[in-house]
């Protein structure tokens, strides 16, 4: 299935449209692993009732919102194809939700950019940092002025998207549960970081690219954390690592991304 062209250079209202909606992803992800085809997948959820909501209005909007978040055109994360193998992979469920959240991420530049502009640097600066909604729109309020888009927002749309913003952080565990709003980075799980740095690889970056990536960012990853994983990641036998001074050597144990998969994850 052809791809669809990413638009990362807008700042939309998408995310308030259905939400995060990982737990659907993840099952229509889980469909599309069996079949390989999106139309077979669409008309199952419909037809079934695959994804158990009241109205096909509401599966129809997070099919869309699905499609347009997996089958991005860019070479920053594996195909949708790629993802969908992890996601009858052998593998804790927080790793999934992880893999889900790099490509709302990639889909919609506005979710990137306030998780990159107003999360990281709370929790990287800020005393016993938190995070509201209002606090949110307050930045969207800000972010206006950069980005005209922006300024069409009625007070309702910058409301909820700012309340489906806070609950993908709660998700991914970076804000605490309601009704606390206490701001932490989360703790990734090895699998995800595996397939998004193996990704990075396959791409053609460079072992030194792949580690200093933006993405590492829509995690709140420190280079401690990263050195962490990678140790891990190698202590599972997925790759080879090392560091002398500014030198990385970093080489995947298996010969694709999907090899991986089918035999490292199992």
């Amino acid at each position: 299935m052809k791809r669809v062209q990413q638009e990362a250079a807008n700042c939309k209202a998408n995310l308030q449209r259905v939400g995060a909606a990982i737990s659907e992803t993840i099952v229509l992800l889980r469909e599309y692993a069996r079949h390989g085809d999106w139309n077979r997948v669409r008309t199952t959820a419909l037809q079934d009732n695959l994804l158990q909501k009241g109205s096909s209005e509401t599966v129809v909007g997070i099919l869309k919102a699905v499609k347009r978040r997996v089958f991005l055109d860019t070479d920053t994360l594996p195909s949708a194809e790629t993802l969908a193998l992890t996601m009858v992979a052998d593998i804790p469920d927080a790793a999934k939700n992880q893999l889900v959240h790099a490509y709302i991420c990639a889909s919609d530049a506005l979710v990137a950019h306030t998780v990159v502009g107003l999360v990281r640097p709370l929790v990287a600066t800020a005393f016993e940092p938190c995070l509201t909604a209002k606090d949110v729109v307050t930045f969207l309020s800000q972010e206006a002025t950069v980005h005209p888009e922006l300024r069409s927002w009625s007070d309702t749309l910058c409301q909820r998207w700012a309340g489906s913003f806070t609950s993908l952080l709660r998700a991914m565990g970076i804000v605490e549960r309601l009704p606390g709003s206490r701001l932490q980075a989360p703790v990734m799980r090895v699998e995800a970081f595996t397939f998004l740095l193996l990704g990075l690889l396959e791409s053609g970056l460079s072992p030194g690219e792949a580690l200093a990536h933006t993405l590492w960012d829509w995690y709140l990853l420190s280079e401690p954390s990263k050195e962490a994983l990678l140790a891990e990641a190698q202590g599972r036998g997925w790759v080879y690592y090392s560091r002398a001074a500014d030198i990385v050597e970093l080489q995947p144990r298996y010969a694709s991304l999907e090899e991986w998969i089918r035999a490292g994850l199992g």
